[in-house]
């Protein structure tokens, strides 16, 4: 990897790892099978409702807006709250959330889920993986000059002023790693409390492989996406924001 950072205070409030797989071999009992096989670990089991937004068009250009209930998701949850597992027909989701520790801690526990789910569900291929980082983060000011901070902001024209309010940025980088696709979304958010500013960073890296499912065939591909994920970060912000996440020294 070309950049290899470390922060005592990293600026991760989730990272996850979303698998669509193909032609898994689902029922009811599936479910309660994958629980006790990792109810040691994650105890707490809760059921979440997905709905998606819509909007169709018709033939006459008229648009429509609903929303689709999807299948509901079964989660897993540690007994600390710092990890999840979702599961779903075709689906696996693993999230780490605060405290994070390591992409390695994380990564352990994702392809255990992944074995889990092969030996009960047979999936046939993997359709799209996605790896996803959302990094929250406070500077203790009232006002910031954005490029003392981040490489990657909203430029207003002078004639339009010298300062802005709340924003979001969203850009895509297609193929920056062959046949990856990678996100950006760069905004605003509620400050932490008054005298601070808040922003969140949001990294997704997307890609549809198609294929195997065992743990050698996924394994590099979510490594080149967390690649992906961590480079664009750190070409994101500046050293003055990395000494606020206390950089770890590199061992010799």
């Amino acid at each position: 990897m070309g950049v290899d950072r470390r922060y005592r205070k990293p600026p991760v409030v989730e990272a996850l790892c979303e698998m669509y797989f193909e032609g898994s071999e689902w029922d009811d009992t599936l479910i309660g099978q994958f629980y006790e096989r990792v109810k040691a670990q994650f105890p707490q089991k809760r059921q979440r409702e997905i709905q998606e937004a819509q909007v169709r068009f018709s033939s006459a250009g008229e648009a429509a807006a609903g929303v689709r209930r999807l299948p509901p998701r079964m989660q897993f949850v540690t007994e600390a709250g710092d990890r999840m597992i979702q599961l779903g027909p075709d689906l696996l989701v693993v999230n780490q959330l605060r405290p994070y520790a390591s992409f390695e801690e994380w990564e352990k526990t994702l392809h255990d889920a992944l074995d889990t789910y092969r030996e009960l569900a047979h999936p046939k291929g993997l359709a799209r993986l996605g790896v996803r980082y959302i990094d929250r983060v406070i500077v203790r000011q009232p006002t910031v000059r954005m490029e003392d901070y981040f490489a990657l902001y909203p430029e207003i024209p002078p004639a339009v002023g010298t300062s802005h309010g709340a924003f979001v940025l969203r850009v895509e980088f297609p193929e920056r790693r062959p046949g990856h696709r990678l996100l950006v979304t760069f905004g605003s958010a509620p400050p932490e409390g008054p005298g601070t500013m808040a922003f969140l960073l949001d990294y997704y890296d997307v890609c549809e492989p198609g294929g195997a499912t065992t743990a050698e065939a996924v394994r590099p591909i979510v490594r080149t996406a967390h690649e992906n994920v961590i480079e664009a970060f750190e070409a994101s912000i500046t050293d003055q924001l990395r000494s606020l996440f206390e950089p770890e020294e590199k061992q010799s």
